[in-house]
């Protein structure tokens, strides 16, 4: 083989490897464990019940919740609509990160979360920190409790178990 053909198999061989290139990379959706995780000590895990309604003229989905929560102001929710998982989220005092498996879409960032998604707010209000304007908190007498982003109509009711 001449030094020409060589050059021309060197180029086909990049050609091929740049063509492959967009195969290979892509979005890449972020994953429960790439904020932190859920393991030592301190961890309070509560079970319970939801409805979930994420934006108004769309219907309530009821599920399963799991929080588990952290001293050090770490948590992660859990909203479950068997067999799947519907929302996962979590907080931290610097971060935050929410998925939505079914849709395989997920956001994470640094700071306070947005007011966008009420599920990354739910474990603040719960412990008593103040809520961001537009959202609407309160509990029940049953021991329940409702969050709304009065904007969006997002809302979250429910109940933790004993």
């Amino acid at each position: 083989m001449g030094p020409l053909a060589g050059r021309i198999s060197c180029v086909a061989l990049w050609l091929a490897l740049l063509a492959s290139l967009p195969l290979c990379s892509g979005c890449r959706t972020p994953k429960a464990s790439d904020l932190f995780a859920t393991t030592g000590p301190g961890w309070r895990i509560q079970v319970g019940q939801a409805l979930w309604r994420p934006r108004n003229g769309m219907p309530e989905l009821g599920g399963d919740m799991v929080m588990a929560s952290n001293p050090d102001g770490r948590c992660v929710v859990q909203f479950i609509k068997t067999p799947m998982a519907l929302v996962l989220a979590q907080t931290s005092r610097t971060n935050w990160l929410i998925e939505f498996p079914p849709r395989n879409m997920g956001f994470m960032g640094k700071g306070s979360p947005p007011k966008r998604f009420a599920w990354l707010h739910l474990h603040a209000v719960l412990v008593g920190d103040t809520l961001p304007p537009g959202f609407g908190f309160q509990r029940k007498p049953d021991g329940g409790w409702r969050l709304e982003n009065k904007r969006s109509g997002e809302s979250v009711e429910g109940f933790f178990g004993p």
